[in-house]
Protein backbone atom coordinates (compact mmCIF):
# COMPACT_ATOMS: atom_id res chain seq x y z
CA UNK A 1 0.00 0.00 0.00
CA UNK A 2 1.26 3.56 -1.02
CA UNK A 3 2.01 5.59 2.12
CA UNK A 4 0.15 8.80 2.15
CA UNK A 5 2.31 12.27 1.24
CA UNK A 6 2.85 14.08 4.65
CA UNK A 7 2.12 17.97 4.02
CA UNK A 8 4.93 20.36 4.31
CA UNK A 9 4.43 21.92 7.92
CA UNK A 10 3.18 25.66 7.45
CA UNK A 11 6.50 27.41 8.74
CA UNK A 12 8.45 25.87 6.49
CA UNK A 13 5.97 26.32 3.63
CA UNK A 14 6.16 30.31 4.71
CA UNK A 15 9.76 30.37 4.49
CA UNK A 16 10.46 28.76 1.64
CA UNK A 17 7.80 31.28 -0.34
CA UNK A 18 9.75 33.93 1.96
CA UNK A 19 13.08 32.79 -0.07
CA UNK A 20 10.50 32.15 -3.64
CA UNK A 21 9.71 36.30 -3.36
CA UNK A 22 13.10 37.25 -2.09
CA UNK A 23 15.31 35.29 -4.75
CA UNK A 24 12.62 37.10 -7.60
CA UNK A 25 12.93 40.31 -6.72
CA UNK A 26 16.79 39.84 -7.01
CA UNK A 27 16.34 38.75 -9.99
CA UNK A 28 13.44 40.74 -11.62
CA UNK A 29 14.00 44.08 -9.80
CA UNK A 30 11.57 45.53 -7.61
CA UNK A 31 9.41 48.75 -8.65
CA UNK A 32 8.77 52.07 -6.63
CA UNK A 33 5.49 52.62 -5.18
CA UNK A 34 2.86 55.37 -6.93
CA UNK A 35 -0.19 55.69 -4.68
CA UNK A 36 -2.20 57.11 -7.70
CA UNK A 37 -2.52 56.32 -10.81
CA UNK A 38 -2.44 59.09 -13.49
CA UNK A 39 -2.79 59.20 -17.13
CA UNK A 40 -4.96 58.23 -20.02
CA UNK A 41 -6.39 54.49 -19.25
CA UNK A 42 -7.47 53.03 -22.00
CA UNK A 43 -6.06 49.28 -21.31
CA UNK A 44 -6.05 46.83 -18.06
CA UNK A 45 -4.57 43.31 -17.43
CA UNK A 46 -6.23 41.19 -14.99
CA UNK A 47 -4.86 38.04 -13.28
CA UNK A 48 -7.74 36.07 -13.01
CA UNK A 49 -7.70 33.29 -10.19
CA UNK A 50 -7.70 29.50 -10.97
CA UNK A 51 -11.09 27.81 -9.99
CA UNK A 52 -14.21 28.31 -11.84
CA UNK A 53 -16.28 29.97 -8.78
CA UNK A 54 -13.39 32.59 -8.45
CA UNK A 55 -14.24 33.09 -12.39
CA UNK A 56 -17.30 33.66 -11.46
CA UNK A 57 -16.72 36.66 -8.39
CA UNK A 58 -14.60 38.21 -11.09
CA UNK A 59 -17.24 39.00 -13.82
CA UNK A 60 -19.01 42.03 -11.50
CA UNK A 61 -15.29 43.88 -11.89
CA UNK A 62 -15.27 43.07 -15.69
CA UNK A 63 -18.90 44.12 -16.47
CA UNK A 64 -18.52 47.69 -14.35
CA UNK A 65 -14.98 48.31 -15.82
CA UNK A 66 -16.91 47.78 -19.12
CA UNK A 67 -19.66 49.45 -18.76
CA UNK A 68 -17.44 52.67 -17.12
CA UNK A 69 -14.76 52.44 -19.88
CA UNK A 70 -16.30 51.03 -23.09
CA UNK A 71 -13.78 52.21 -25.34
CA UNK A 72 -10.87 50.60 -23.46
CA UNK A 73 -9.14 46.86 -24.01
CA UNK A 74 -9.67 44.57 -21.25
CA UNK A 75 -7.59 41.47 -21.28
CA UNK A 76 -7.44 38.93 -18.62
CA UNK A 77 -4.75 36.20 -18.11
CA UNK A 78 -5.92 32.90 -17.11
CA UNK A 79 -4.09 29.84 -15.51
CA UNK A 80 -6.61 26.80 -15.78
CA UNK A 81 -9.52 25.75 -17.78
CA UNK A 82 -11.39 29.12 -16.87
CA UNK A 83 -9.68 30.12 -20.03
CA UNK A 84 -13.20 28.63 -21.72
CA UNK A 85 -15.29 30.03 -19.27
CA UNK A 86 -13.90 33.76 -20.28
CA UNK A 87 -13.74 33.13 -23.82
CA UNK A 88 -17.54 33.43 -23.55
CA UNK A 89 -17.45 36.59 -21.84
CA UNK A 90 -18.27 40.09 -24.24
CA UNK A 91 -16.76 42.22 -21.37
CA UNK A 92 -13.44 41.08 -21.70
CA UNK A 93 -11.75 42.00 -25.52
CA UNK A 94 -9.15 38.74 -25.38
CA UNK A 95 -7.84 35.82 -22.95
CA UNK A 96 -4.47 34.94 -22.80
CA UNK A 97 -3.15 31.68 -20.99
CA UNK A 98 -0.50 32.13 -18.57
CA UNK A 99 0.26 28.87 -17.58
CA UNK A 100 2.51 26.09 -19.91
CA UNK A 101 1.70 28.85 -22.82
CA UNK A 102 4.67 31.18 -21.17
CA UNK A 103 5.61 31.72 -24.82
CA UNK A 104 2.65 32.72 -26.83
CA UNK A 105 1.90 34.88 -24.00
CA UNK A 106 5.33 36.78 -23.96
CA UNK A 107 4.98 36.82 -27.72
CA UNK A 108 1.48 38.59 -26.88
CA UNK A 109 2.75 41.37 -24.82
CA UNK A 110 5.78 41.91 -27.16
CA UNK A 111 5.52 46.09 -28.45
CA UNK A 112 2.90 46.51 -26.17
CA UNK A 113 2.51 48.15 -22.71
CA UNK A 114 -0.75 47.90 -20.88
CA UNK A 115 -2.16 51.14 -18.38
CA UNK A 116 -2.90 48.86 -15.54
CA UNK A 117 -2.21 45.37 -13.82
CA UNK A 118 -4.54 44.25 -11.52
CA UNK A 119 -3.17 40.88 -9.97
CA UNK A 120 -6.46 39.43 -7.78
CA UNK A 121 -4.38 37.50 -5.91
CA UNK A 122 -4.94 37.72 -1.95
CA UNK A 123 -1.80 35.68 -0.86
CA UNK A 124 1.51 34.90 -2.37
CA UNK A 125 1.51 33.21 -5.75
CA UNK A 126 4.91 32.96 -7.47
CA UNK A 127 3.74 33.05 -10.84
CA UNK A 128 1.59 35.52 -10.31
CA UNK A 129 3.89 38.16 -9.09
CA UNK A 130 6.69 37.00 -11.99
CA UNK A 131 4.05 37.23 -14.44
CA UNK A 132 2.65 40.55 -12.77
CA UNK A 133 6.21 41.84 -13.05
CA UNK A 134 7.26 40.93 -16.60
CA UNK A 135 3.83 41.98 -18.03
CA UNK A 136 4.58 45.65 -19.15
CA UNK A 137 2.59 47.56 -17.70
CA UNK A 138 2.75 51.67 -16.46
CA UNK A 139 0.52 50.79 -12.97
CA UNK A 140 0.52 47.37 -11.44
CA UNK A 141 -1.88 46.78 -8.84
CA UNK A 142 -1.66 43.89 -6.16
CA UNK A 143 -4.03 42.98 -3.07
CA UNK A 144 -1.79 43.72 0.12
CA UNK A 145 0.27 40.44 1.67
CA UNK A 146 3.58 41.43 2.77
CA UNK A 147 5.27 39.00 0.09
CA UNK A 148 4.05 41.37 -2.62
CA UNK A 149 5.79 44.30 -1.71
CA UNK A 150 8.20 45.14 -4.51
CA UNK A 151 6.34 43.37 -7.40
CA UNK A 152 3.42 45.95 -7.56
CA UNK A 153 3.15 49.90 -7.60
CA UNK A 154 0.54 49.49 -5.09
CA UNK A 155 -1.28 47.42 -3.06
CA UNK A 156 -4.48 48.01 -2.10
CA UNK A 157 -5.00 47.43 1.88
CA UNK A 158 -8.35 45.01 2.49
CA UNK A 159 -9.34 43.00 5.22
CA UNK A 160 -8.16 39.78 4.85
CA UNK A 161 -12.12 38.27 5.49
CA UNK A 162 -13.27 40.80 2.91
CA UNK A 163 -15.91 38.87 0.56
CA UNK A 164 -13.80 38.14 -3.02
CA UNK A 165 -16.30 40.13 -4.95
CA UNK A 166 -15.51 43.45 -2.63
CA UNK A 167 -11.50 42.64 -2.88
CA UNK A 168 -12.02 42.13 -6.74
CA UNK A 169 -14.18 45.69 -6.95
CA UNK A 170 -11.56 47.60 -4.66
CA UNK A 171 -9.64 48.13 -8.36
CA UNK A 172 -12.41 50.66 -9.28
CA UNK A 173 -12.23 52.79 -5.93
CA UNK A 174 -8.68 53.15 -7.09
CA UNK A 175 -9.33 54.26 -10.07
CA UNK A 176 -11.73 56.80 -8.97
CA UNK A 177 -14.64 54.70 -11.12
CA UNK A 178 -18.11 55.07 -9.42
CA UNK A 179 -20.48 52.07 -9.24
CA UNK A 180 -23.01 51.34 -6.82
CA UNK A 181 -22.70 48.00 -4.37
CA UNK A 182 -25.95 46.35 -5.76
CA UNK A 183 -24.15 46.67 -9.69
CA UNK A 184 -21.87 43.84 -8.46
CA UNK A 185 -23.95 40.43 -8.58
CA UNK A 186 -21.72 38.13 -10.11
CA UNK A 187 -23.35 36.63 -13.98
CA UNK A 188 -22.85 33.69 -15.62
CA UNK A 189 -21.77 34.39 -19.55
CA UNK A 190 -24.11 33.47 -22.27
CA UNK A 191 -23.10 30.04 -23.54
CA UNK A 192 -24.78 27.02 -24.60
CA UNK A 193 -27.45 24.79 -23.25
CA UNK A 194 -28.06 20.89 -23.63
CA UNK A 195 -31.48 20.65 -25.26
CA UNK A 196 -32.50 17.92 -22.39
CA UNK A 197 -31.93 20.89 -19.54
CA UNK A 198 -33.50 23.57 -21.54
CA UNK A 199 -36.71 21.79 -22.26
CA UNK A 200 -36.61 20.48 -18.61
CA UNK A 201 -36.19 23.86 -17.35
CA UNK A 202 -38.65 25.77 -18.90
CA UNK A 203 -41.36 23.16 -17.13
CA UNK A 204 -39.96 24.63 -13.45
CA UNK A 205 -40.92 28.24 -14.07
CA UNK A 206 -44.30 27.93 -12.49
CA UNK A 207 -43.09 24.87 -10.06
CA UNK A 208 -40.31 26.76 -8.50
CA UNK A 209 -38.76 23.98 -6.62
CA UNK A 210 -35.95 23.80 -3.76
CA UNK A 211 -32.86 22.50 -5.28
CA UNK A 212 -30.11 20.31 -3.80
CA UNK A 213 -26.92 19.81 -4.84
CA UNK A 214 -24.75 16.29 -3.86
CA UNK A 215 -21.63 17.53 -5.16
CA UNK A 216 -18.42 19.25 -3.82
CA UNK A 217 -15.76 17.07 -5.84
CA UNK A 218 -13.99 15.94 -1.87
CA UNK A 219 -15.83 13.51 0.16
CA UNK A 220 -15.15 15.86 3.28
CA UNK A 221 -16.91 18.63 1.45
CA UNK A 222 -20.16 16.41 0.91
CA UNK A 223 -22.87 15.29 2.55
CA UNK A 224 -23.82 11.60 2.97
CA UNK A 225 -26.43 10.08 1.09
CA UNK A 226 -28.33 9.16 4.18
CA UNK A 227 -28.49 12.82 5.23
CA UNK A 228 -30.11 13.40 2.41
CA UNK A 229 -32.57 10.73 2.41
CA UNK A 230 -33.33 11.66 5.94
CA UNK A 231 -33.72 15.56 4.67
CA UNK A 232 -35.75 14.48 1.70
CA UNK A 233 -38.47 12.53 3.85
CA UNK A 234 -38.96 15.66 5.95
CA UNK A 235 -39.80 17.90 3.57
CA UNK A 236 -42.74 18.31 1.08
CA UNK A 237 -42.07 21.05 -1.31
CA UNK A 238 -41.16 19.99 -4.94
CA UNK A 239 -37.53 19.54 -5.41
CA UNK A 240 -34.62 18.87 -7.78
CA UNK A 241 -31.46 17.27 -7.76
CA UNK A 242 -28.08 18.52 -8.95
CA UNK A 243 -24.92 16.11 -9.00
CA UNK A 244 -21.64 15.63 -11.10
CA UNK A 245 -21.96 12.02 -12.62
CA UNK A 246 -19.52 10.96 -9.95
CA UNK A 247 -22.99 10.48 -7.42
CA UNK A 248 -25.44 10.13 -10.53
CA UNK A 249 -26.59 6.87 -9.20
CA UNK A 250 -27.30 9.05 -5.24
CA UNK A 251 -29.37 11.33 -7.91
CA UNK A 252 -30.92 8.59 -9.25
CA UNK A 253 -31.69 6.67 -6.11
CA UNK A 254 -33.40 9.97 -4.31
CA UNK A 255 -36.09 10.75 -7.46
CA UNK A 256 -37.35 6.77 -7.52
CA UNK A 257 -37.38 6.63 -3.89
CA UNK A 258 -39.46 10.38 -3.38
CA UNK A 259 -42.45 11.29 -4.84
CA UNK A 260 -42.02 15.19 -4.71
CA UNK A 261 -38.35 14.78 -6.14
CA UNK A 262 -38.57 15.86 -9.72
CA UNK A 263 -36.69 13.73 -12.18
CA UNK A 264 -34.09 15.69 -14.33
CA UNK A 265 -31.50 15.06 -16.64
CA UNK A 266 -28.13 15.15 -15.67
CA UNK A 267 -26.22 18.68 -16.52
CA UNK A 268 -23.06 18.62 -18.78
CA UNK A 269 -21.96 22.19 -17.74
CA UNK A 270 -21.95 25.08 -15.08
CA UNK A 271 -24.28 26.63 -17.80
CA UNK A 272 -26.95 23.81 -17.35
CA UNK A 273 -26.75 23.58 -14.02
CA UNK A 274 -27.47 27.59 -14.49
CA UNK A 275 -30.65 26.99 -15.99
CA UNK A 276 -32.55 25.10 -13.32
CA UNK A 277 -30.95 27.08 -10.43
CA UNK A 278 -31.98 30.30 -11.61
CA UNK A 279 -35.58 28.57 -11.30
CA UNK A 280 -35.32 27.71 -7.92
CA UNK A 281 -36.94 28.85 -4.65
CA UNK A 282 -34.17 28.10 -2.47
CA UNK A 283 -30.69 26.05 -3.15
CA UNK A 284 -29.40 23.43 -0.95
CA UNK A 285 -25.84 23.13 -1.87
CA UNK A 286 -22.06 22.53 0.04
CA UNK A 287 -19.00 25.05 -0.52
CA UNK A 288 -18.75 24.59 -4.31
CA UNK A 289 -19.04 27.11 -7.22
CA UNK A 290 -22.80 26.73 -7.64
CA UNK A 291 -23.22 28.65 -4.56
CA UNK A 292 -22.02 31.78 -7.11
CA UNK A 293 -24.26 30.64 -9.75
CA UNK A 294 -27.06 30.69 -7.42
CA UNK A 295 -26.23 34.56 -6.73
CA UNK A 296 -25.83 35.15 -10.12
CA UNK A 297 -29.59 34.80 -10.62
CA UNK A 298 -30.41 36.27 -6.85
CA UNK A 299 -31.60 32.90 -5.30
CA UNK A 300 -31.27 32.22 -1.72
CA UNK A 301 -28.78 29.65 -0.62
CA UNK A 302 -28.51 27.51 2.73
CA UNK A 303 -24.49 26.39 2.21
CA UNK A 304 -23.25 23.72 3.75
CA UNK A 305 -19.44 24.57 4.82
CA UNK A 306 -16.50 23.05 6.37
CA UNK A 307 -14.95 24.48 9.67
CA UNK A 308 -13.05 26.95 7.88
CA UNK A 309 -14.32 30.75 8.86
CA UNK A 310 -11.86 32.27 7.04
CA UNK A 311 -13.00 30.58 3.78
CA UNK A 312 -16.71 31.29 4.91
CA UNK A 313 -16.16 35.03 5.22
CA UNK A 314 -14.38 35.48 2.00
CA UNK A 315 -16.57 32.99 -0.14
CA UNK A 316 -20.15 33.62 1.31
CA UNK A 317 -23.03 33.38 -1.33
CA UNK A 318 -22.86 36.99 -2.30
CA UNK A 319 -25.58 39.57 -2.33
CA UNK A 320 -28.53 37.26 -2.17
CA UNK A 321 -30.56 35.54 1.25
CA UNK A 322 -28.42 32.54 2.65
CA UNK A 323 -28.20 30.69 5.64
CA UNK A 324 -24.84 29.10 6.77
CA UNK A 325 -24.49 25.71 8.18
CA UNK A 326 -20.57 25.43 9.55
CA UNK A 327 -19.76 22.23 10.65
CA UNK A 328 -18.28 21.89 13.92
CA UNK A 329 -15.26 19.57 11.86
CA UNK A 330 -13.45 20.15 8.91
CA UNK A 331 -16.15 17.11 7.49
CA UNK A 332 -19.74 18.64 6.38
CA UNK A 333 -21.10 15.28 6.78
CA UNK A 334 -21.03 16.15 10.90
CA UNK A 335 -24.02 19.57 10.20
CA UNK A 336 -27.10 17.84 11.28
CA UNK A 337 -29.83 17.04 9.14
CA UNK A 338 -32.66 19.52 11.72
CA UNK A 339 -30.42 22.46 10.90
CA UNK A 340 -30.07 22.38 7.42
CA UNK A 341 -34.23 21.91 7.47
CA UNK A 342 -34.66 25.14 9.87
CA UNK A 343 -32.74 27.46 7.45
CA UNK A 344 -34.43 26.41 4.27
CA UNK A 345 -37.75 26.74 6.23
CA UNK A 346 -36.28 30.10 7.14
CA UNK A 347 -35.60 31.29 3.57
CA UNK A 348 -38.61 29.86 2.36
CA UNK A 349 -40.49 31.57 4.91
CA UNK A 350 -38.83 35.37 4.91
CA UNK A 351 -37.65 35.13 0.89
CA UNK A 352 -36.10 38.07 -0.20
CA UNK A 353 -36.07 39.53 3.70
CA UNK A 354 -33.00 36.98 4.27
CA UNK A 355 -29.38 38.32 5.06
CA UNK A 356 -28.04 39.86 1.98
CA UNK A 357 -24.14 40.32 2.68
CA UNK A 358 -22.38 38.69 5.00
CA UNK A 359 -22.65 36.13 7.85
CA UNK A 360 -23.48 37.61 11.46
CA UNK A 361 -20.34 38.44 12.64
CA UNK A 362 -21.13 37.19 16.43
CA UNK A 363 -22.33 33.99 15.38
CA UNK A 364 -18.90 33.55 13.02
CA UNK A 365 -16.48 34.36 15.95
CA UNK A 366 -18.46 31.98 18.61
CA UNK A 367 -18.35 29.61 15.73
CA UNK A 368 -14.58 29.92 15.18
CA UNK A 369 -14.20 29.13 18.92
CA UNK A 370 -15.87 26.39 18.78
CA UNK A 371 -14.08 24.84 15.75
CA UNK A 372 -10.68 25.99 17.26
CA UNK A 373 -11.57 24.08 20.98
CA UNK A 374 -12.91 20.97 18.38
CA UNK A 375 -9.90 20.38 16.27
CA UNK A 376 -7.34 20.47 19.04
CA UNK A 377 -9.19 17.98 20.84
Amino acid sequence: MKKKKEPIPKTIERKSKQWLARGLLALVGSVDGKDRFEGPLNSIIIQAQEKIGDAILLTPLLKLLRTALPEAEIHLVTYSSVYAFFRNDPHIDQVHRGKNHYGALYKAMRGREFDVLFSTKDHFSFTFVYQARLIPARYRVGIEHPLHAGFFHRLIRLDFHQHVVEKNCALLDLLNIPYRKEDCRPYLPEADVSEPVRKFATHLTTQKPVGINLSAGEKDREWTLEKWVDLMGRMNHPVVVLAMPDRAQDKHFLETRFDHVIPSPQTRSIYDAGQIIRRLKVLISPDTSLVHVASCYGIPVAGLYRADLDHIERFYPYAVPHRILASPTHRVTDIDVESVLNAVDDLMDKGSQGELNRPNKTRVVTEKRAIRRTTRT
